[in-house]
């Protein structure tokens, strides 16, 4: 307890003197000021620039992005990839169209002999947790 009011006053009193160094500067020596605030900005931006870039070429070759393409490359080899168009606007309804259903249609057996890419874990399913209550 002791520490974080410790840690917030420090916090506090250096917030202050840069307040304070900021304000002096502002009314002796802008051009100094605003040359200054200038360096850091392009130095910032340098430094942000080069991080992103050096973490961007790391991360396209291995991580969760590339995981998620190889179960999505597998995911279209067991299923078949769909060609499906996605709705973005979820607020207006889908149109209906005006031909009435076609009810003789003869649906697709599904192919039984392949095992489904599931499988179920037994567990105990009898024994109970043993609770507060």
């Amino acid at each position: 307890m002791i520490r974080q009011r410790i840690g917030s006053t420090f916090a506090l009193v250096v917030l202050l003197f840069a307040f304070v160094g900021f304000g002096y500067k502002l009314v002796n020596n802008p051009s100094s000021l605003f040359s200054q605030l200038l360096f850091f900005g392009i130095t910032a931006g340098i430094i942000f620039l080069l991080f992103k870039f050096l973490t961007r070429n790391r991360s396209v070759g291995n991580g969760a992005n590339a995981q998620y393409r190889k179960s999505v490359a597998q995911s279209k080899k067991m299923h078949g990839s769909s060609n499906s168009v996605r709705r973005t606007d979820f607020k207006k309804k889908p149109v209906k169209s005006s031909k009435a259903p076609a009810s003789n249609k003869v649906r697709p057996l599904r192919d039984r002999s392949k095992a489904p890419h599931l499988t179920v874990i037994e567990g105990k399913k009898g024994k109970k947790k043993k609770r507060a209550f």
